[in-house]
């Protein structure tokens, strides 16, 4: 590849490559082992924040033993409520790890949902209870809509899907989305009820100007798990004292605003690599709280680069 042009991976090359939600999963497990080890370089992720729910942010991780490094570069803008378009938008940058050379540049907003899908699907795996039947979103966006088709591959017995977003028509979408995986959808206008029904909750409310937190985990029943995607800022900074277990993806580098309550038990490495054991109970409350990870981008670059090579049957 030294001295070729690099290619350019686009949505469309990505959705043909079929990655699962359960390879994603894998690939992050496989990562997080590795960084375990000692064996990925990775920096915290910098951010240049220029107003609520508005900024650009670079974060980059790189390892031999899976001969890639890659930088993600990414916009985050508001969205008025109800609009279905990405909040988002990445590209990423995948170099040899010996060479330097640069191997390909990623649209990476395909990406970037699957990898936090499978961070939360991966968090979920060592802390969510095997037998859980019904899932709240709160905020149901493009990150709920992956996290549903990411949780619903992971437990095969969820039957319901409790959806709540200020605006009723993104929830209604989710509800649908639901019943084609054969699930029960339901629009659930009353957050206080979500909590209390769901065995899963996941939160991906985005800030905006103005915003305060809603949610009271006090109303969350025993035994649930909570993915809050958006950074733990939905929930009512009081009510963290009522989980037992609360993880990041990274110790050193989760950059997340630590709330009266909060406190790190874990991180994905230290699951991943066996070192934490996870849920322990039935009635254990767990959190996965974060904002993402430069090794989780790592995983998923190098699952598409790997998938691309197998499908062109040759090393690129």
């Amino acid at each position: 590849m030294i001295g070729a042009q690099p290619l350019f991976i686009g949505e469309e090359e990505l959705r043909r490559l079929g990655l699962t939600p359960g390879e994603a999963r894998d690939a992050l497990s496989h990562a997080y082992r590795l960084q375990h080890a000692g064996h990925v370089r990775v920096k915290p992720k910098t951010s240049l924040d220029i107003a609520p729910g508005h900024k650009f942010q670079a974060m980059c991780a790189a390892c031999e033993e899976l001969d890639l490094a890659v930088v993600k570069w990414l916009g985050v803008a508001p969205r008025g409520a109800g609009d279905p378009s990405p909040g988002i938008h990445a590209l990423a940058v995948l170099n040899d790890f010996n060479s330097g050379a640069p191997l390909a540049v990623m649209d990476a907003n395909a990406m970037t949902g699957l990898r936090t899908a499978a961070m939360s699907a991966l968090a979920a795996r060592f802390l969510a209870r095997e037998n859980s039947r019904t899932i709240g979103f709160v905020g149901c966006g493009l990150q709920a809509r992956m996290h549903l088709e990411a949780m619903h591959d992971l437990f095969p017995g969820l039957a319901v899907v409790l959806c709540n977003s200020r605006s009723e028509q993104s929830a209604r979408r989710l509800a649908d989305l639901a019943g084609t995986f054969g699930l029960e959808g339901k629009v659930c206008s009353d957050p206080a009820r979500l909590l209390s029904e769901s065995d899963i909750v996941v939160t991906t409310v985005p800030m905006n100007a103005g915003f305060e937190p809603f949610l009271d985990a006090s109303n969350l029943a025993p035994g649930v798990f909570v993915a809050a995607v958006d950074i733990g800022r939905s929930w009512h900074p009081g009510g963290f004292k009522v989980f037992d277990c609360m993880a990041t993806d990274s110790r050193l580098h989760h950059g997340i605003e630590m709330k009266p309550g909060m406190r790190i038990d874990c991180d994905l490495s230290e699951l991943a690599g066996g070192v934490h054991p996870g849920r322990v109970s039935e009635a254990q409350r767990a959190l996965f709280v974060f904002q993402g990870h430069a090794t989780a981008d790592l995983a998923i670059a190098w699952l598409v680069w790997s998938r691309l090579q197998a499908a062109t049957g040759r090393h690129i």
